[in-house]
């Protein structure tokens, strides 16, 4: 059955939160989660017995939020930070009891320490890889970095970049998907979706009408599942 992590923040400008776990087989409906607050108390009880809660961790902004077999993977970074060459730290979390287990840092580079690259959205393929996204509003591009550790230490290479701007308005970027069996990067911004080759050719755009804020996606299968935006919370499968 599937379990489901949440992130859950006191304001959009916080850097720290809990992580809400749940399996979706406990809820009685999509809908019920949003309202806890106002849940008659004993409803409330009923549901909070199914439910694992971690302390109060440094998590990032929320869209470098994923997961493999046995951890969940944060990057903790700050997102009002730009063109910066500051570390980052990577948070490994067990999904057994929602603690800590390592912390690693990082800084991804090209070529200098004076052109800085700082990551705020990524996802992780496995406990010892992930791909992310960055752009750069002064070379209006979008590159696409893989970074694997090796020891304790991550290692970053660029495997490809979109010359151009994908949003007029200067949207950002708000989730980033990879699928493992097609090579292909998958960039949500609101209400648009577009899939990309790993060199950074668009092969296709879509655009839906929400009217809410699209904060994450990932693969499963052959499918693509979005969150949208519900009390600055993030989740996935």
């Amino acid at each position: 059955m599937a379990q489901m992590y949440a992130t859950m923040y006191k304001s959009p400008h916080n850097t720290r939160a809990h992580i809400v776990a749940y399996k979706l087989k406990n809820v009685p409906n999509r809908y019920i989660m949003q309202k806890l607050p106002w849940l008659p108390w004993g409803q409330f009880t009923r549901l909070a017995s199914k439910i694992k809660i971690s302390p109060y961790i440094k998590l990032g902004h929320g869209q470098a939020f994923s997961a493999t077999h046995k951890y969940i993977y944060a990057i903790a970074n700050d997102h009002l930070l730009r063109h910066s060459s500051q570390s980052e730290e990577i948070m490994q979390i067990s999904k057994k009891d929602l603690q800590i287990k390592r912390i690693w840092t990082f800084k991804i580079w090209n070529r200098s320490a004076k052109d800085g690259r700082y990551m705020h959205n990524a996802t992780f393929l496995n406990d010892n890889k992930f791909v992310a996204v960055y752009h750069s509003s002064t070379k209006h591009r979008f590159e696409y970095w893989k970074v694997t550790r090796h020891g304790d230490s991550w290692q970053p290479v660029e495997i490809g970049a979109t010359k151009g701007e994908f949003m007029r308005n200067n949207s950002p970027v708000q989730g980033i998907a990879y699928d493992k069996k097609r090579a292909h990067i998958y960039l949500a911004f609101s209400d648009y979706l577009f899939k990309v080759k790993r060199d950074g050719k668009v092969l296709a755009n879509g655009r839906f009408h929400t009217g809410r804020e699209f904060e994450s996606i990932c693969v499963n299968n052959s499918h693509l599942l979005i969150n949208c935006q519900r009390k600055h919370g993030i989740s996935i499968p």
